[in-house]
């Protein structure tokens, strides 16, 4: 009886010590949301679209006045769009709209996670960023992390005006997301850069086998240390973020100019 009462108060401090970390982190993101939100060189517009089955999308758009290069974001799963924050004002710098989507059943997006519908969102987000002023149709590119990055390059394939995809953690099969084909046959005359950690195994493995399978223009750089997805930006923000900002100098805004 002592055992089972010793075994069960172990469990219960456990508990409140996982509480109180996932209590403190809430905590620390929601100090430094407003914070980076300050240093936002644009105030965002809250964008909302209907998805075809009526579900409320919701999305952050950063417009610059003129006919600018674009790039969507798509977080990871079980995230939302303010994962994100610390790499906007760099794009924004750089001058291209964003927009910043919550995936369906994700933050204040409507639904439940349904990736087929996932999908058929973006599609319908690309669709209303090429009715704003703001937004050079032609000249759009779509970045994700993990799920959010097999969607990105996904989603991009599909679209055949999508000029490029950058994915954080992309796996061979994240709840049945698969990119694969998107690599080898919608993107093979087009590019994609595949970020992940050397520790990542299954993304960096993944990874590899993308890049024997592919048919167009595809890198991958990878970091040590074992970060996913977005999370690489917990420690190496300024490498991941020049990364991203010379592969879409290069894909994006050179061929903007040809």
């Amino acid at each position: 009886m002592s055992f089972f009462v010793d075994t069960m108060r172990i469990k219960v401090k456990r508990s409140l010590l996982m509480l109180r970390r996932v209590l403190a982190l809430s905590l620390l993101l929601l100090l430094l949301a407003p914070a980076i939100a300050q240093d936002m060189p644009i105030e965002p517009v809250v964008a909302t679209i209907t998805a075809d089955d009526g579900v409320t999308l919701v999305g952050d758009f950063y417009a610059h006045d003129d006919n600018a290069p674009t790039v969507m974001l798509m977080h990871m799963l079980g995230s939302q769009r303010s994962a994100w924050l610390p790499l906007i004002p760099a794009l924004l710098d750089a001058g291209y709209n964003v927009l910043n989507v919550d995936l369906r059943g994700h933050g204040e997006s409507e639904g439940s996670r349904d990736w087929d519908a996932a999908r058929a969102d973006i599609q319908l987000w690309l669709q209303w960023l090429r009715e704003q002023p703001a937004v050079d149709g032609e000249h759009i590119a779509i970045i994700g992390a993990s799920i959010g990055a097999n969607l990105a390059l996904i989603g991009c394939a599909d679209d055949e005006q999508c000029v490029t995809a950058i994915a954080l953690s992309p796996g061979e099969d994240y709840r049945g997301v698969q990119p694969a084909p998107a690599l080898t046959e919608g993107l093979a005359e087009r590019s994609a850069l595949l970020i992940g950690s050397q520790g990542d195994g299954p993304a960096r493995e993944a990874m590899a086998a993308f890049i024997l399978a592919s048919r167009g223009n595809i890198a991958v750089r990878l970091y040590d240390g074992r970060a996913h997805g977005t999370n690489l930006f917990n420690d190496k923000l300024e490498s991941v973020q020049n990364a991203i900002l010379a592969w879409l100098e290069e894909h994006l805004v050179t061929s903007e100019s040809e």
